[in-house]
């Protein structure tokens, strides 16, 4: 989906308009869980683009960007545009890249959104493992079921038959996600589909430490900073995102009821209502 050197894929292009709405996915780079918000964006003015995950991609030579680096060589690729009001929307672990895009362009970027992206108590694992498993241990073997997931390799037809069963599905995903998230063929498909590439874990090795890379820069960003959480997101919960979030100066929270590390496709009007709310600031 994305081009051969290119970071930044067109969704859909409006001539009549000069801002963008740049979606970021989570950590196994899928796409698909954006299928229910990006059709509610049909008749509003903004050009829409996919960013590349922290995966291996041509435009490093194939090699495993680091957040920062990946922030920005997509910043690089924005500035070489005309666009003068530039939304990022991120999901999960998208969160530290979309904050790295708007530390680098703080002129361009109005604001970002960040959804089930309050990670403190997950990046502090990564960075101590040994003392955040020992001081929050609940959090810890959450994040360790998380990383199972999406990092260990899983067949196609496996991935199929998971996603046929919604009660596969749930015994797989267990709280991560609610109801609403398995309901149908197509939500299953969307979780499950892009689940289950080795890549993740040298990624999420390559980016251990960026927590204190992150605390070291969040007090600079200047750009209004959005996180919808999900009040039944074990991830990200409601009290480690209000801890990262404490480290941005223009942040505010939004408590989704009912829903879990999923939002968009859990509640993706709230997700288009928070974009739109945005773009017309």
């Amino acid at each position: 989906m994305y081009g051969d050197k290119g970071l930044l894929s067109s969704i859909r292009t409006d001539d009549n308009t000069s801002s963008l709405v740049l979606f970021l996915p989570g950590l196994s780079g899928n796409l698909y869980q954006w299928d229910l918000v990006i059709p509610k964006l049909i008749d509003v003015p903004v050009n829409l683009a996919y960013g590349a995950p922290i995966l291996p991609h041509p435009a490093f030579g194939g090699a495993r960007p680091t957040v920062t680096q990946l922030a920005r060589a997509m910043s690089s690729e924005i500035r070489e545009t005309s666009y003068d009001k530039v939304i990022v929307v991120a999901h999960s672990v998208g969160a530290f890249v979309a904050l790295g895009i708007a530390r680098e362009l703080p002129k361009s970027v109005q604001s970002v959104i960040l959804i089930n992206g309050g990670l403190s108590g997950v990046a502090r694992f990564l960075d101590r493992p040994a003392h955040e498993l020992l001081a929050r241990p609940r959090t810890c073997l959450t994040a360790l079921r998380l990383f199972v997931l999406v990092s260990a390799p899983v067949p196609s037809a496996v991935k199929r038959a998971i996603a046929n069963s919604e009660k596969s599905s749930r015994f797989l995903l267990g709280n991560l996600v609610s109801d609403s998230a398995l309901d149908t063929q197509a939500r299953r498909r969307s979780l499950v589909e892009k689940a289950g590439s080795s890549k993740v874990l040298r990624a999420l090795w390559d980016n251990r430490h960026h927590w204190n890379e992150f605390t070291c820069y969040a007090g600079d960003i200047s750009t209004e900073v959005i996180f919808l959480v999900g009040d039944e997101d074990p991830v990200s919960s409601e009290r480690d995102t209000r801890e990262m979030a404490a480290f941005l100066p223009h942040a505010k929270l939004s408590l989704l009821e009912g829903v879990g590390h999923a939002a968009p496709l859990e509640t993706a009007d709230a997700v288009v209502e928070a974009i739109i709310c945005s773009l017309n600031v």
